[in-house]
């Protein structure tokens, strides 16, 4: 299973989301180090699924994440928000980031959110990493290593 460091999603986030801001919608393929980034969906941008397959206990954490980025993300200021489950010393840890349009109201940004988080859990179930970027807000998880 391919992991990635901070660094690493930060990267892959960018690639990403520059590939769904450009591709228009229609079959966008991008290459990622050796994951193959596909867009998923033939009607709109994204979201974006990478092709490894994962464990019941990352899926797991990976709703975990997802439930929360949903929920806290549009209750922090500038409604951006990053979270990691469970703690990076344990197995099958997810990293997970939101973000809503600046200027969108809070109930926008909810919507937005809920949207995000039931594409990603329905498109991407069993992947190790996804991106959706929607008009008012993205939402991404990956794989993290522990640090040490």
């Amino acid at each position: 299973m391919k992991k990635y460091s901070a660094h690493e999603f930060a990267t892959l986030l960018v690639v990403v989301l520059a590939i769904i801001s450009t591709a228009g919608g229609g079959g966008a393929v991008a290459v990622v180090g050796s994951n193959r980034v596909q867009e998923t969906t033939s009607s709109g941008p994204g979201p974006y699924c990478n092709n490894n397959h994962a464990s019941d206990d990352y899926e797991a954490h990976k709703a975990h994440v997802l439930d929360e980025l949903a929920n806290v993300t549009p209750t922090t200021q500038g409604y951006s928000y990053a979270t990691t489950f469970p703690d990076p010393a344990g197995g099958d840890v997810v990293h997970g980031e939101a973000v809503c349009t600046r200027g969108v109201g809070v109930s926008e940004c909810v919507g937005c959110l809920i949207g995000a988080k039931l594409s990603l859990a329905q498109t991407c179930a069993f992947y190790l990493s996804g991106v959706v970027k929607l008009s008012l807000c993205g939402m991404s998880f990956v794989p993290v290593v522990a640090a040490g």
